[in-house]
C-alpha cells in the first residue's frame, strides 16, 4: 500500500473510533454483558464498533480485508485490518480505565500501521512503521534515561510472575502485576511513563498484542523474542527500551 493509502485507511478506522466516543463514555461503568464460550465477556458495543469498522472499510477500500476479535475474517489476508474493539471490555464494564479501541494494518503478514484510541481521555495514538508514533499528532518515544534502580516493568504474566519478579530484581528492575489491558500499557510504555513490558505464556491474541508492539517499536522501544514467530504473530517477548532488553539479555536470568 501507498504511504497516502495507509494514512487515508488510518483516518477510517480513527473516526470510527472516536464516533462511539459519548457512547461508550454513556456506558462506561454499567454496560451488560454476555459471557463468550472462552468465558470471556462481550458487549453490544464491542459487537456495534466492531461492524461499523468492517463496514467503513470496505466502503473506503473493498479490496482490503478484516479480521474482528467478534465477527471473524472477512476479505483477502494480503491486506487487512485486525480490529479489537474494545481492548478491555471487563474494565471497560467496571468503569476501570484501562480500556481502549484498538486496529492493526497487516500488509503480507507484517504490521504496518496501527490506531489505539483512547477513548476515556481522547487521546489518539498511531503509528506507522518507518514513520513514528504519535499521540493526537505529537511525537511519542519510550523513555532513554531511567537505569537501574528506577526501572518499571509490567508483566503481562501472571503463572510465573514470582519468578520474573525475583530475577529483574537482581538487575536493578521493579516489576509489577497490574490491572488493566494490553492497549493501554503500550500506551503507557511508548510514552516513556513505564519502561518495559513481559509478555510470556499470557494466551493473548494477535489482536492483543499487534497494534501496541508497533506503537512501542516506532517509538524506540527493543523486543527480546522468546519464540520464533514473525510478524503479526509474535507473542512471546519482552519488549522495553533499549537499555532494559539490553540488561535482561546480558543477565541471562529470563
Amino acid at each position: 500500500m501507498t504511504p497516502s493509502a495507509i494514512d487515508s485507511s488510518i483516518q477510517v478506522v480513527a473516526d470510527v473510533f472516536r464516533s462511539y466516543r459519548t457512547e461508550l463514555l454513556g456506558h462506561f461503568g454499567q454496560a451488560h454483558f454476555v459471557r463468550k464460550r472462552n468465558r470471556t465477556p462481550v458487549t453490544e458495543w464491542d459487537i456495534k464498533i466492531e461492524k461499523s469498522v468492517r463496514r467503513a472499510i470496505h466502503a473506503h477500500d473493498p479490496s482490503v480485508g478484516f479480521e474482528g476479535e467478534e465477527t471473524g475474517r472477512v476479505g483477502g489476508r494480503d491486506r487487512y485490518w485486525l480490529v479489537d474493539p474494545i481492548d478491555g471490555t471487563s474494565s471497560f464494564i467496571r468503569g476501570l480505565d484501562y480500556t481502549t479501541n484498538m486496529a492493526a494494518l497487516v500488509v503480507n503478514d507484517e504490521v504496518v500501521a496501527s490506531v489505539i484510541y483512547d477513548f476515556i481521555r481522547d487521546h489518539l495514538f498511531v503509528a506507522v512503521k518507518g514513520r513514528g508514533a504519535t499521540r493526537d499528532g505529537d511525537p511519542i518515544t519510550v523513555n532513554t534515561e531511567r537505569r537501574r534502580g528506577n526501572l518499571v516493568i509490567y508483566s503481562f504474566t501472571r503463572r510465573k510472575f514470582p519468578l520474573i519478579r525475583e530475577a529483574l530484581s537482581e538487575i536493578g528492575m521493579r516489576a509489577i502485576l497490574p490491572m488493566g489491558a494490553a492497549g493501554h500499557m503500550y500506551c503507557l510504555l511508548a510514552q516513556g511513563k513505564i519502561d518495559g513490558i513481559v509478555a510470556l505464556n499470557t494466551g493473548l491474541a494477535a489482536y492483543d498484542n499487534a497494534p501496541g508492539i508497533l506503537l512501542c517499536e516506532e517509538a524506540g522501544a527493543v523486543m527480546l523474542q522468546y519464540d520464533d514467530k514473525t510478524g503479526v504473530d509474535r507473542h512471546e517477548f519482552i519488549i522495553g527500551s533499549p537499555y532494559v532488553i539490553n540488561a535482561i539479555e546480558r543477565s541471562g536470568l529470563i
